[in-house]
């Protein structure tokens, strides 16, 4: 007869229990370590979007105190005296926008041409990026409505001598700030009613006289009324007298009931006379000479490397003598009407931002 076996207490356990828990636990320890990486994941994602905001308000804040830098630029160009810095040298500053330092560059590439830039840089925490912002601008000095057009343009008749020269070839010296190439050869020489010897047969290599602008003189006087604004006129006696001294490319505006200039003497950039001219001695001048008035020059011996420009109600006319030399130079007259310049948004107009997220 067949024996039984009887347990007390617990159940004797089954073979494949044991089994079963082993089974099991890799897959705890794997939702355990995929519950800790979504939670490192929701966290790295929170930080990156907070990094991610702070770092776009920085972009905003840098882009919004580059653009302020930038108008506060433009409106004190007059003040930066770029002008008076040669081509192609970078003028630089410091301002500060909202607590945010920016650095101001100008720089003329020709001589009414010039470029803006504003930069900002707003350094991060220790979590954070800082940002960093750029901003360029291409900007045209715009002058007053000047109009040249001659070597020599005169709403009266223009008298030499032999031995006066007046050439609207435009042939760059070896020392012109533009350097020596030319977008043109040449304007005419004079532009006036007439152009005749002082005396009959006077003046054999007299150019021939150019038509004259009709709206020419309308444009002046706006050009003056425009130079009054920016430089205000220097009431001066009949005594003749040299050019104060000064730096390169300056404007000097005189007026009086006759206006006496004596050399030796020389001047470079922009002379405005309102009233009668009349010279003696060796006067130099580099730029442009505007005149409201008549000039005489038999006496002196003048030198314009630029343009002559001379009207006046009584049309009286422009007196050269035998040591007078008027050479015509488009860089010469570029460079002295940037002296009464103002800069402009067009029509060369140029926006380049550029963020960048500095690691």
């Amino acid at each position: 007869m067949r024996r039984r076996t009887y347990y007390r207490g617990a159940i004797r356990p089954q073979p494949g229990h044991r089994a079963v828990r082993g089974f099991v636990l890799p897959f705890v320890l794997i939702a355990v370590a995929a519950a800790s990486i979504m939670a490192f994941a929701f966290t790295t994602e929170g930080l990156q979007s907070l990094r991610g905001q702070r770092g776009a308000e920085q972009g905003v804040a840098a882009a919004n105190a580059v653009d302020a830098a930038l108008a506060q630029a433009l409106d004190d160009f007059t003040n930066d005296s770029v002008w008076l810095l040669p081509l192609g040298v970078a003028h630089r500053r410091a301002v500060t926008v909202n607590g945010i330092g920016v650095a101001v560059q100008w720089q003329r590439h020709q001589p009414l041409v010039a470029s803006l830039r504003t930069h900002a840089r707003i350094a991060g925490g220790r979590r954070v990026d800082a940002a960093e912002r750029e901003h360029y601008r291409a900007v045209w000095l715009a002058p007053p409505p000047v109009p040249v057009f001659a070597a020599l343009a005169a709403n009266g008749k223009v008298t030499g001598r032999t031995g006066t020269l007046v050439s609207g070839s435009d042939v760059p010296l070896p020392t012109s700030p533009c350097g020596l190439a030319r977008d043109t050869l040449s304007v005419p020489a004079v532009a006036a009613p007439t152009v005749e010897g002082e005396v009959p047969g006077g003046w054999p290599e007299a150019p021939i006289a150019a038509p004259v602008d009709t709206g020419w003189w309308r444009e002046l006087g706006t050009a003056l009324g425009a130079i009054d604004a920016r430089v205000p006129a220097t009431t001066v006696s009949g005594a003749p007298r040299p050019f104060p001294t000064h730096r390169d490319w300056s404007a000097l505006h005189w007026r009086g009931e006759i206006v006496g200039v004596t050399g030796p003497t020389r001047w470079t950039g922009l002379v405005v006379v309102r009233g009668p001219l009349i010279v003696t001695g060796t006067v130099h001048i580099t730029g442009l000479l505007l005149l409201e008035g008549a000039m005489d020059a038999s006496a002196g011996q003048l030198t314009v490397q630029g343009a002559v420009i001379a009207a006046d109600a009584s049309a009286t006319g422009v007196r050269l003598g035998a040591r007078s030399h008027l050479f015509f130079d488009r860089c010469a007259v570029q460079m002295a009407l940037a002296s009464v310049a103002r800069p402009t948004l067009a029509p060369f107009s140029l926006w380049q931002s550029l963020p960048r997220q500095m690691r």
